[in-house]
């Protein structure tokens, strides 16, 4: 089975990081392309994420730690006051790894406090989040597509 990671072995190949309502954040991915928009991918996890704490909560069952994607991916959530961190990953499911990432929301949390709690959306003030969740996890960053100016260039007409 050529191509395939050995299956005791984990490989990190998606980290999501919100704010607490869902609004996408930070997207981390070992892959350079997708046909799927990773903003759309973080708010999804966060809705699931918040039906399955909700509906499981008054079951007297605790939080969604991570759930099963296929036969060979997990998505390890971490939920904070400010944050929510999504890390999809290949191999088997690892506790410690769920439990790493609970870990990390509190400690982006405490780190970038000051720069959470007056966070308006803009990108450039998260950088320094960024740059550390690369660090930790090992994968790269992927730059948002740029959207649209609102100013459509036509050729000229001769």
């Amino acid at each position: 089975m050529a191509g395939l990671p050995h299956p005791l072995r984990r490989t990190i190949e998606h980290v999501y990081l919100t704010d607490a309502g869902g609004t996408p954040m930070v997207h981390l991915s070992r892959r350079l392309e997708s046909d799927k928009d990773p903003d759309l991918i973080a708010s999804m996890f966060s809705a699931v994420q918040n039906f399955m704490d909700d509906s499981f909560h008054s079951l007297g069952i605790g939080s969604v730690r991570s759930i099963e994607l296929g036969d060979r991916h997990q998505v390890a959530f971490g939920r904070g006051h400010r944050l929510l961190l999504y890390v999809v990953y290949q191999g088997r499911e690892s506790n410690h790894l769920e439990d790493r990432v609970i870990r990390q929301v509190h400690d982006l949390e405490a780190r970038f406090g000051s720069v959470l709690e007056d966070w308006g959306g803009d990108m450039d003030d998260v950088k320094g989040i960024r740059d550390y969740l690369e660090g930790e996890w090992n994968v790269p960053s992927r730059p948002p597509a740029s959207p649209p100016s609102g100013r459509e260039v036509f050729p000229e007409v001769p």
